[in-house]
């Protein structure tokens, strides 16, 4: 919490000192006690609140990926029950090609590079839903009551924006993105775990296609 907003608090708990306090004196009861009675209520108040506050963003931390920003498995978790509970959504899974050999020939700096670089590619995702890291190379984006007829045309505009990641380094390796997609309609009867695994085995294909060319 900034100390504009306890400012603010404080005041608030001011205000409304005074107003109970100008209540009371109008039924007549308004005495040194009920006036102590009142503020230590004010002032308990004043504390539980800004103890929530103040706690608050240590919590929320807790829900992030350090490195690119991204919700992380621990809020993934928190999360699947509300997805259940969608009628229609996409998955769509992330995996980063060739992180592995960037660390081992260039180092962990690079690659963390890598990992910003492609995270900010799929910043895209986020703008619609909720966009996840799952893993070391992995990511994960969830798109509620997304239209079906709209996840080609967007992912079809994300790979048009989508850069060769590690373009510069003058290597005979790609350091890109493979993904795969799955859509649940409003009809399907099938888990948010159940769909996580058909984009995730979408995404396998790719990578194994790519690593065959």
């Amino acid at each position: 919490m900034k100390m504009r907003e306890l400012i603010i608090l404080q005041l608030l708990g001011i205000v409304l000192f005074a107003v109970f306090s100008f209540i009371l004196y109008k039924m007549g009861v308004f005495n040194l006690t009920s006036a102590i009675v009142v503020y230590a209520i004010m002032g308990i108040g004043n504390v539980v609140n800004a103890r929530i506050q103040l706690m608050k963003p240590i919590e929320e931390m807790g829900f992030y990926d350090d490195l690119t920003g991204f919700y992380n498995r621990t809020k993934l978790s928190l999360k699947k029950k509300e997805y259940q509970k969608r009628k229609s959504y996409a998955v769509v899974f992330f995996d980063l090609n060739n992180l592995k050999r960037m660390n081992d020939d260039h180092g962990h700096d690079d690659g963390d590079k890598m990992l910003m670089d492609a995270a900010t590619q799929l910043k895209f995702w986020d703008k619609y839903g909720d966009m996840y890291r799952i893993g070391g190379d992995e990511f994960l984006a969830v798109i509620p009551e997304l239209a079906q007829e709209k996840l080609d045309p967007m992912l079809k505009q994300w790979i048009e924006g989508f850069p060769v990641l590690n373009k510069g380094y003058g290597d005979d390796f790609v350091c890109d993105l493979s993904y795969g997609a799955a859509y649940k309609n409003p009809a399907d009867h099938v888990s948010f775990e159940d769909m996580m695994n058909k984009a995730d085995e979408a995404m396998y294909r790719m990578k194994q296609e790519t690593k065959a060319k």
